[in-house]
């Protein structure tokens, strides 16, 4: 019974050894994270300040075979990206800060996302814009490189008008796109409402006379507008595509 015990405790202290070192290497583990998080964040940040006159210091960051698409879809590689620098106008100046960074880590590898918050003045007048990054990291022996780049202008909703009743009164009723899809424009405390096949129904907000917008879409937009004989349109507009709902009431 002696020679149990001695042996039950042997086991005790052999299995949280075990854990004790399975979480020292968790917690060792989690430190390099850590650190070299840190340190991407601090590269991305001096690149975004030497933005866009420095290609020198830009360059040792990035891979021979880097390339970039950007907001506006346009696809570069490394040189050609970097010839593209110059001096902002003397009208402008802008500054991003790299927010709310998520990492994703394979040995060697890391892979952010982070969103550059950026502010600029232009021509007197103060602007600001969001876009959302995603950079590809590998780890050499001395610093990091950047293998590839994304980005995206995070969209946006415009400031809403006000319209007066008669004009909102307009565009209310019933529009078909096919029998079974059917939407409601519907007016209430001066503010127009969508609701499509009982679904439940959302505020549209007027960017112009005849255009709306939902809280829900930043990128989409609804047009009101009249064809040919006089019916009513609906055209639900997406990166330049429309669908046309047809008012039947």
């Amino acid at each position: 019974m002696f020679i149990n015990s001695i042996h039950n405790m042997i086991n005790r202290i052999f299995i949280t050894g075990i854990l004790l070192f399975g979480l020292d290497n968790i917690c060792h583990a989690q430190n390099d994270s850590a650190k070299m998080a840190n340190q991407i964040i601090k590269i991305e940040q001096d690149l975004a300040d030497r933005l866009p006159v420095d290609s020198a210091f830009w360059s040792k960051y990035l891979d021979p075979k880097w390339h970039i698409v950007d907001e506006d879809g346009n696809g570069a590689f490394k040189k050609e990206f970097l010839e593209s620098f110059k001096p902002w106008p003397r009208t402008i100046s802008i500054h991003a800060t790299v927010t709310k960074p998520v990492f994703a880590f394979h040995g060697d590898i890391a892979v952010v996302q982070y969103v550059a918050d950026e502010y600029e003045t232009a021509y007197g007048q103060k602007l600001h814009t969001t876009y959302g990054t995603m950079d590809v990291w590998y780890k050499t022996d001395t610093t990091w490189r950047m293998l590839s780049m994304q980005d995206f202008e995070i969209p946006a909703w415009p400031p809403a008008i006000k319209l007066a009743a008669a004009t909102l009164k307009k565009y209310t009723g019933t529009y078909q796109l096919t029998d079974d899809n059917i939407a409601v424009v519907s007016l209430k405390n001066d503010t127009l409402y969508i609701q499509k096949n009982k679904r439940k129904p959302e505020a549209l907000f007027a960017e112009t006379t005849n255009v709306f917008f939902r809280k829900s879409d930043a990128r989409g937009r609804k047009f009101f507008l009249s064809d040919a004989n006089g019916t009513m349109l609906m055209l639900e507009r997406r990166n330049g595509q429309d669908l046309a709902w047809k008012k039947i009431k």
